[in-house]
Formats: C-alpha cells, structure tokens, sequence
C-alpha cells in the first residue's frame, strides 16, 4: 500500500515538474511556434501589415533591430516601428520566402533562430531589389506567445 502511494506522488511530481517547466508542450511544439512567430514576420514583409508586425513583437525598450540596409542597429520598441513604418511606406511589393532554416533552439521562455530568406520586391521608385537574406532572431514567450525581441538580417552576397 504505501509503495503505491509512494509511486503515484512520484509521478504526480514528476508531472508538476514538466509542466512548469515546459508549459506541458513538448520541445518541437514550442520550436514549431517560434517558427510560426517567424512565418508570421515574412507575412507581415510581405503584406506590407504594420499591424501584423506589431502583434509579433515585443513593445519595449530591450528591443534590437538591424534591417538588411540599415547602417547600425535600431534600439528599442518605438523606434523599431519607426522603421517599419518608414520601409513599408517606401515598398510598392515585396515577397518574403524562407529559404534554409529557420534553425531553431528553445530553452525555457528564449528561443533564438537563424536562417536565409529569399526577398524580391519592387520599391514605389521603381527600383527593384532582391536576393538573399541572412537572419538571426532572439524570441521570448510572454502571455503565451512567442514575440521578437531581436532581429539582425544582411544581405548575403551573390553567389
């Protein structure tokens, strides 16, 4: 009798124990969400959606954003936005596709991810860009969902 009791509290335990510490989701669901946070970044590009962008990302001043074009890094919340605000309105269309990657690893609440995607766009001058992308993001979980905090993307040259 209290070997029985003895295994069903270890197993109770044992059960508390992954749940607070995985949420009760297995390592692939969490990496499968971030990588649905960062397909929801390339939608967001391509349909040129502030309000799409502003849902996947943190909204404070730990932010850090490097666009493939920009000189330096864009630190904090409202000046990343800025930026998009100023890219969006700048691109007639653009079309966003992961390539290699996204390469994914998730400990407790951070995850980061690097990978290459294919851009091909058009800006309201006319001019037209393209090629491919390298980027490395940092994500942390907050209420539940996985948003950017980081975002570092280059031009990779062509091969």
């Amino acid at each position: 009798m209290k070997r029985q009791t003895l295994s069903r509290a270890t197993a109770a335990a044992l059960l508390g124990v992954a749940v607070l510490m995985g949420g009760g989701k297995s390592y692939a669901s969490h990496a499968d969400d971030v990588k649905a946070t960062i397909n929801g970044f390339h939608a967001a590009l391509t349909a040129l959606d502030l309000a799409k962008m502003d849902a996947i990302w943190a909204h404070d001043d730990r932010v850090m954003d490097k666009e493939p074009l920009a000189k330096a890094a864009t630190l904090g919340w409202e000046g990343t936005r800025k930026n998009f605000e100023g890219s969006f309105g700048a691109i007639a269309e653009v079309k966003v596709t992961q390539g290699e990657g996204p390469h994914i690893q998730v400990q407790g609440d951070t995850a980061w991810a690097m990978g290459v995607a294919a851009t091909e766009g058009k800006l309201k001058t006319g001019q037209v860009f393209g090629g491919p992308v390298f980027e490395a993001d940092v994500f942390k979980k907050q209420d539940g969902h996985w948003l950017y905090v980081s975002h570092a993307a280059y031009v990779l040259p062509p091969q």
